[in-house]
């Protein structure tokens, strides 16, 4: 209890300390602004609501109310006069609102405004009134270009849940001509996110939401969609690409999804599958992030991943705050809990991982043949304070999904589809498709509710291949060769049953054999 009580007493101190430093601190506070791309940048907020699913706001007695959905978009645009830059004071005003309103949550709206939260906290009135009005590199409203651009999407992160924490990066990537949406990190039935499955859930369907609603403008790409996700973004970005077949890129940076975490997330997640993760990946995290030894059944996703054409960048001297557009803030002080005072090299270091995101976007979701070639050789990079790592592992040979197996069932293909669940027996030996029980599900609806009875043959064999003493699949088999008047092939399976069941208690077993044998 001694030691409990010291330590709270140590938190109050420091907290108390942070406190007093951050309001009489006059240090000067620079905004660097994003590296400036081909395209101008225009930026919208857009408002929505999903119907779909509904809040309370945490109120008592609960009223239900669609979801709200903020949809941040930054886009290439038509140039514009320079003095009309975004400021930041823009986005933090706009970031007020994330918070549902007042007639959902009531007083919470107000309280929770983003001068409460740690950066505004960190600096005292005068440095963020300076901040307040420096610029970025977009303007508010201005008229987008053609397209159509492919579409990224960005997940954000536990205590950093406003987009304005990515709003540079998102500048960064619009600039190169790439729209960008997001939406704020918002909890399922309150404004204060879950660190659980439901929260994960929560976080991953907002992020559903934003891409269906950014694909209905013009100048989106219907077909080219990347992924980027920090810290629990980082694990909703995962979830979202693994059952997301129309992902063609994902980046997850400071994101705890290579190993298990105490909050069970991403891995609790019933989307959650190595082997689904079939696209490009880029991960970036600090060195000492990764353990020293791996051994079989314990290693990391970028082990096991082997679908995917995977990178991973270690860096040295990132704390996990410098792996957003706080980065950009020089000056930064300390927010006891959060992060250290920005320090030299911070901007040089985020500035090269953002380089990396956006080469690899270009990558695969522009065919930069360029960017392509940065990424594919193993390098090592150097920037001030920090050394950076670039490690690329390509997919294996791809396997094939539930769903695509059914399919070429169902098309008469199955043999091409078959020789790929035997390879799962090496790389995935818990695979669905070699679990009986699933197997024969197929089986009951391709032959009980459609009659596929000659398709379905293979799989027949394949079963038997897979459980040679398994009665059921011994049976079916020999019915389904019957079915096809392939009455002396069926003897064989029947034989098989009478040697697991010599006693043939009810003589069903040798009745059909006689009667196979009289054909």
């Amino acid at each position: 209890m001694n030691k409990v009580i010291s330590r709270m007493a140590l938190l109050l101190l420091l907290v108390h300390a942070n406190a007093a430093y951050s309001q009489s601190s006059n240090a000067q506070i620079t905004l660097h602004a994003p590296e400036t791309g081909e395209f101008s940048v225009g930026f919208q907020m857009l408002e929505a609501q999903d119907h779909s699913r509904m809040v309370t706001g945490g109120s008592s007695p609960a009223v239900s109310h669609p979801r709200p959905i903020r949809v941040y978009l930054w886009y290439p645009a038509v140039r514009s006069e320079q003095d009309n830059l975004i400021r930041f004071g823009r986005y933090a005003e706009l970031a007020n609102d994330d918070i549902w309103s007042a007639d959902i949550v009531g007083g919470l709206h107000e309280k929770l405004s983003y001068s409460g939260r740690p950066l505004a906290r960190a600096l005292s009135e005068e440095q963020f009134e300076a901040l307040s009005q420096q610029p970025l590199t977009a303007v508010e409203d201005s008229t987008p270009l053609g397209g159509p651009f492919p579409l990224v999407v960005i997940g954000q992160g536990v205590y950093y849940e406003s987009p304005i924490v990515f709003a540079a990066l998102a500048e960064y990537l619009a600039g190169r001509g790439f729209v960008v949406v997001t939406s704020p990190l918002v909890g399922t039935n309150s404004p204060i996110v879950t660190v659980d499955v439901v929260g994960l859930e929560t976080q991953v369907r907002d992020l559903e939401f934003a891409v269906a609603y950014a694909r209905r403008l013009p100048y989106v790409s219907q077909n080219k969609l990347g992924v980027f996700g920090f810290d629990m973004g980082g694990m909703a970005g995962l979830i979202l690409t693994m059952r997301n077949a129309d992902v063609d890129a994902f980046v997850s940076v400071s994101s705890g999804v290579l190993y298990p975490q105490p909050a069970g997330i991403p891995m609790a997640s019933p989307d959650y599958d190595p082997a689904a993760l079939r696209s490009p990946w880029l991960h970036s995290v600090p060195s000492s992030w990764i353990r020293s030894s791996e051994t079989s059944g314990d290693e990391s996703l970028f082990i096991v991943a082997n679908q995917s054409d995977r990178y991973l960048l270690l860096t040295e001297g990132m704390g996990h705050v410098d792996y957003t557009g706080y980065s950009l803030i020089e000056g930064r002080p300390a927010m006891v809990e959060y992060w250290e005072a920005a320090k030299p090299g911070d901007i040089d270091r985020y500035r090269m991982v953002s380089s990396y995101i956006a080469a690899f976007f270009a990558a695969y979701l522009q065919d930069d043949s360029d960017s392509m070639a940065l990424l594919s050789k193993n390098r090592l990079e150097s920037a001030q304070g920090s050394t950076m790592t670039i490690e690329r592992r390509p997919a294996e040979t791809v396997t094939i999904t539930y769903e695509e197996f059914v399919q070429a069932v169902i098309t008469g293909q199955a043999d091409s589809a078959i020789s790929k669940v035997r390879g799962l027996k090496e790389t995935n030996p818990n695979h669905v498709l070699l679990d009986e029980e699933y197997l024969n599900r197929i089986v009951y609806s391709l032959r009980g509710t459609w009659g596929l009875d000659k398709e379905i043959l293979p799989l027949l064999e394949l079963i038997v291949e897979l459980y040679p003493t398994s009665p059921g699949a011994l049976y079916m088999l020999a019915e389904g060769l019957i079915t096809l008047g392939e009455y002396s092939a069926a003897i064989e399976f029947y034989e098989r049953l009478l040697v697991l069941d010599p006693d043939d208690k009810n003589n069903y077993i040798k009745r059909r054999l006689e009667w196979l044998q009289s054909q």
